[in-house]
């Protein structure tokens, strides 16, 4: 039984609780339907996931524009096998080889890439007569310019070939 501020006697429901008790649940209720830190919550959890996504992309789009370039570059030093053509030396004045020649250009194309050229090789061995076919390919190694992904990922090892037939030339 309750007795109010006037004095007037109330009856207790069967199933009723005192009013203090009634609002703690509800407030313990409310507190545990509450979603204000949700968000919070679902961010820290899916935002490494994004990043990595992220960084993966932006690192596959490098290591094929490091692959692209370095076919444009072997082309290019192909190119310039099938002319015939061969440097001078800028120290001596004197002309190079026609090898070296096709690596010095190969080399000039694919200096500013992220790539480590490992091995140049011609086919045959001289670059070729008037007519024949010649063959330059280079192996390189990409290294991971990511942060940290260097250290988790070893280095991709990869072969770029082109062949082309000489133009006709005074060897």
């Amino acid at each position: 039984m309750w007795i109010t501020s006037s004095g007037a006697r109330l009856r207790r429901a069967p199933n009723a609780t005192p009013r203090g008790v009634a609002q703690r649940k509800r407030s313990a209720v409310r507190v545990l339907r509450d979603s204000n830190g949700a968000g919070l919550v679902e961010l820290a959890l899916t935002l490494p996931i994004l990043l990595m996504f992220f960084f993966s992309v932006f690192e596959f789009g490098h290591q094929f524009y490091a692959r692209l370039s370095m076919s444009h570059a072997v082309a290019e030093a192909a190119r310039y096998a099938v002319t015939g053509n061969v440097l001078t030396d800028p120290e001596t004045g004197q002309a190079l080889e026609r090898v070296e020649s096709i690596r010095i250009m190969l080399e000039q194309h694919a200096a500013n890439l992220a790539v480590e050229v490992r091995d140049v090789e011609i086919e045959p061995a001289d670059g070729g007569g008037p007519g024949a076919v010649v063959s330059v390919s280079a192996s390189l190694r990409y290294q991971y310019w990511l942060p940290g992904l260097g250290d988790i990922l070893p280095p991709t090892d990869f072969t770029v070939t082109t062949a082309m037939k000489n133009e006709p030339f005074n060897p």
